[in-house]
């Protein structure tokens, strides 16, 4: 079995060019693959609505992914066998890029926590106001923490989350 990634245009491109796939199917390999990307807006506002435990922290939850964007970004959530839905309680930040390393940011509507997939040297320039330290084993890729608990956090995340997704863009 072999595995491609990318996106979706890409990858019916790649199967058009390869011969791969007949005509019509390239175009309903992309409409699959695209339908299992990211959530839309309307997906992850009642993501939001559901896992949040407060309206201000659901709010901030909010702004973070409107000032954040969707521009080279998908919002997704993981599988998990302990909630009814069958859904992880947050959502991931990933590059939607044809390179996949994981999600650079996951975002927990419940406590409008935000865990970032950066290391003490990448935000050693940020106020230790906004963000916290994990304390994970040596080498662990997500270190950082910028809890969404006021604007000038929300802002901080993002900026954050940005660093993120540079990082894995040129790794």
């Amino acid at each position: 079995m072999r595995i491609l990634e990318g996106t979706p245009a890409e990858i019916a491109e790649f199967l058009r060019l390869t011969d791969q796939a007949a005509e019509g199917d390239v175009a309903e390999t992309a409409d699959v693959l695209a339908a299992s990307g990211g959530m839309d807006e309307a997906s992850v506002q009642a993501f939001i609505d559901q896992r949040g435990r407060t309206d201000a922290g659901k709010a901030r939850v909010r702004k973070y992914f409107e000032k954040l964007g969707r521009t080279g970004v998908e919002i997704v959530t993981g599988q998990s066998a302990r909630t009814k839905d069958g859904h992880t309680d947050y959502l991931m930040v990933r590059d939607d890029g044809p390179r996949r390393f994981g999600a650079v940011a996951y975002v927990k509507p419940a406590n409008s926590g935000l865990t970032l997939r950066l290391t003490r040297e990448d935000v050693a320039d940020v106020a230790p106001d906004h963000i916290q330290f994990r304390d994970v084993r040596a080498g662990h890729q997500y270190v950082v923490n910028c809890p969404l608990t006021s604007d000038e956090a929300i802002d901080w995340a993002v900026e954050l989350t940005l660093r993120a997704l540079a990082k894995v863009r040129t790794a």
